[in-house]
C-alpha cells in the first residue's frame, strides 16, 4: 500500500471512530470577475465532463482505500441517507426512518422505485446484505466502512421495502452512520465474495453508470435513465487515470481534464488563469491547542482562557494558510446547522489576558520578560508538535512568539510522529498542537466526556456538567431542542477552555469554466450537487 493510501485510509477509519464516540464564506470563490456573475443562457443538457482518479487498485466500494475513487463511487452508489450542506441528513435509498424510544433500534421505509445500473429492482435484501458483509469484516481492517456497523447486533427484513437495524447500545447519531454505500446483492455469490471481487465494475444505484472501464486508462460513464433523484444535465462523464496529485493539477491547468482537488495552500495562483475558476470550502480538518489537565497550571481556567486571549489566529491563517483556513471557538464545523453563530467568541485580547493572570497571581515581578507566581515559578509551558507538519511547526512558533508578549515562556519540542503520539498517550506534555477530522454527526463527546479520558480525551479533562450537556445534546432526538443544547454546550465550551479552538482547514476544487451551475464541493463530497451542473463552451 502507498504512503497515500495509508493516510487516507487511517484519516477514513479515524472519521468513522469518531462518530460514534462521537471559514471562509461557504463555497466562497477566489476573485470572482465582474463577467462572472452574468447568467449565460439556461442550463444545457449534454456534453462530457472530464475528471481525474489517481492510480487505484479497485472501484468496488467496501474494499477501496483511494480518496479520488471515494469521490467517484459517489456518482454510482447512494447510501441509506445523505448529508446537505448543512450537514442534516436527507433520504435516499430510505424515504422516512424512525427510532425506538430506547435508542436500540432504526427502522427504515426504502423507496421502491429504484433500480440497480443492470435494471434489477433493489430492495431491503441489498440493505440487509451490505450490512452483513461489513460486519462480517469488522476488526479485519479491508473495509473503511466496518466500524459503522460495528455495534450492529441485528437486521431484520420486514418486507421488501422495510427494514429494521438493531444497536447493542442506544445510538440517537445512528442516523450520520448510514450514508455508506449500499451494493447489490445479486452480483455476489456471498458476502466473503465481497472481498474477492478486486476488479468489480461497479454496479449502483446513482446518478451515473459505468459505460466502459479500461483499469489503466479511462472509465466512462453515462447517465442513469432510471436514476430515482434529480436528472443531472452532464449527460457524460470520463475519468481520466493520473498518476498523482500533482499531474491532477497539471491537467487542469492544460485543459486535459474539468475539475482538480487543490494540494496545497497557494491556490489562489490560480485564480489568474481566465480559463479556471476556485471554489473553496471548510474541510472537517480541525485544528486546535490540546491542555494536559495534569498539569496543576493548566487546571486553573484563567490561565487556559488567558493563553487564548492572548493569541492571534487570524494572523496565523494569514501566514501559515494563506488566508484558507477558518477560525472558531469550537470543535463544531461552521456550516454545520448545530453551529452555534452567536457563540460566545473568544479573540485576541491582551488587556483582558493580563486581568486574569493577575487574577491567579502571574505577575512580571522582576526585570525579565516572564511572569512570576508567588513562589518565584515562572510561566514556562511546553508545546508538543509533529515535526514532519510544516504548518504546525510554523503556526507552534507564531503561538510561541505571541505568548512572549505577554510574559508566557513557550518551549517547543518538535518530534517525529511516532514520538508525538508516543508522548500524547504518555500525557508526556503540557500543551499540544494537534488536530482531528471530525464526524459529519458534530458528535465530540470523544474529546471531552470523562468518560473518554485515557482513551480519544487525551487530555485528562473531566467535568460533570460538560458531560451532561454532552449526553442531552447526544440524546435528544427532537431537532430544534437538540440544536438549543448544543447551543449551551457551545458556550460552556468557550467558557471552560478544555481545549482551545483554532480553525477548521480550507480546500478547494479548481474548475475550467466551461462548467457552470450551482457548484457546491462539500468535504464528504467535492461532486456535491453535480445534478446542477452543466457545461458550456468556452468563449474564444
Amino acid at each position: 500500500m502507498t504512503k497515500e493510501k495509508k493516510i487516507f485510509c487511517c484519516i477514513s477509519v479515524l472519521t468513522i471512530l469518531l462518530i460514534l464516540s462521537g471559514c471562509m464564506d461557504k463555497n466562497a470563490e477566489i476573485k470572482p470577475s465582474k463577467e462572472e456573475f452574468v447568467q449565460i443562457g439556461n442550463p444545457v443538457s449534454g456534453g462530457e465532463l472530464i475528471i481525474p482518479v489517481i492510480q487505484f487498485d479497485t472501484l468496488n466500494p467496501i474494499l477501496n482505500d483511494n480518496k479520488s475513487v471515494y469521490y467517484l463511487n459517489k456518482l454510482i452508489y447512494d447510501g441509506l441517507i445523505t448529508l446537505d450542506e448543512k450537514l442534516e441528513t436527507q433520504p435516499a435509498l430510505a424515504q422516512t426512518w424512525d427510532v425506538s424510544e430506547d435508542g436500540k433500534e432504526w427502522t427504515f421505509d426504502l423507496r421502491n422505485d429504484i433500480r440497480w445500473h443492470d435494471g434489477k429492482a433493489f430492495t431491503a435484501e441489498d440493505v440487509k446484505f451490505t450490512i452483513e458483509a461489513l460486519r462480517m469484516n469488522v476488526g479485519r481492517k479491508e473495509s473503511v466502512y466496518s466500524v459503522y456497523v460495528k455495534d450492529i447486533n441485528n437486521v431484520q427484513m420486514i418486507n421488501a421495502y422495510r427494514i429494521t437495524i438493531g444497536f447493542k447500545t442506544p445510538i440517537n447519531n445512528a442516523i450520520e452512520l448510514f450514508t455508506f454505500p449500499i451494493i447489490p446483492k445479486h452480483k455476489f455469490l456471498s458476502s466473503q465474495d465481497v472481498y474477492n471481487k478486486i476488479d468489480l465494475v461497479p454496479i449502483g444505484t446513482g446518478p451515473y453508470k459505468i459505460d466502459t472501464y479500461d483499469k489503466f486508462k479511462s472509465i466512462k460513464f453515462t447517465l442513469n435513465d432510471d436514476y430515482w433523484g434529480d436528472k443531472p444535465y452532464i449527460t457524460s462523464i470520463l475519468a481520466k487515470r493520473i498518476p498523482d496529485k500533482e499531474a491532477v493539477l497539471t491537467s487542469v491547468e492544460t485543459s486535459e481534464i474539468d475539475v482538480a482537488e487543490a494540494t496545497n495552500f497557494d491556490w489562489e495562483k490560480y485564480s489568474e488563469d481566465k480559463s479556471l475558476k476556485i471554489y473553496e470550502y471548510i474541510t472537517q480538518d480541525y485544528e486546535f491547542l490540546g491542555f494536559n489537565f495534569r498539569n496543576k497550571i493548566l487546571q486553573d481556567k484563567n490561565v487556559r482562557s488567558a493563553l487564548g486571549y492572548s493569541i492571534d489566529r487570524h494572523a496565523i491563517v494569514d501566514e501559515v494558510y494563506l488566508g484558507h483556513a477558518t477560525v472558531v471557538d469550537v470543535p463544531i464545523h461552521p456550516d454545520a446547522y448545530l453551529y452555534d453563530e452567536n457563540e460566545k467568541k473568544m479573540g485576541k485580547d491582551l488587556l483582558k489576558a493580563k486581568k486574569l493572570l493577575k487574577e491567579s497571581n502571574w505577575e512580571n515581578r522582576d526585570t525579565d520578560p516572564w511572569l512570576e507566581n508567588e513562589s518565584g515559578q515562572e510561566l514556562r509551558l511546553s508545546l508538543l508538535v509533529n515535526g514532519d507538519n510544516l504548518q504546525r511547526i510554523e503556526g507552534a512558533q507564531m503561538i510561541a512568539s505571541q505568548l512572549k508578549e505577554i510574559g508566557i515562556d513557550i518551549v517547543i519540542n518538535k518530534v517525529n510522529w511516532e514520538e508525538y503520539q508516543k508522548r500524547i498517550g504518555a500525557k508526556q506534555f503540557d500543551i499540544v498542537l494537534s488536530g482531528w477530522r471530525l464526524p459529519y454527526s458534530s458528535n465530540i463527546r470523544f474529546a471531552l466526556h470523562s468518560s473518554y479520558v485515557g482513551n480519544t480525551n487525551f487530555i485528562s479533562y473531566s467535568n460533570p456538567e460538560m458531560d451532561r450537556l454532552l449526553d442531552e445534546a447526544l440524546n435528544d432526538k427532537n431537532k430544534s431542542l437538540r440544536k438549543e443544547k448544543y447551543k449551551q454546550l457551545q458556550n460552556f465550551i468557550v467558557e471552560e477552555v478544555p481545549y482551545f479552538s483554532l480553525y477548521f482547514k480550507n480546500s478547494s476544487i479548481i474548475m475550467k469554466k466551461r462548467v457552470k451551475g450551482d457548484i457546491m464541493p462539500r468535504p464528504f463530497n467535492i461532486y456535491g450537487n453535480i445534478e446542477k451542473w452543466y457545461l458550456l463552451e468556452e468563449s474564444k
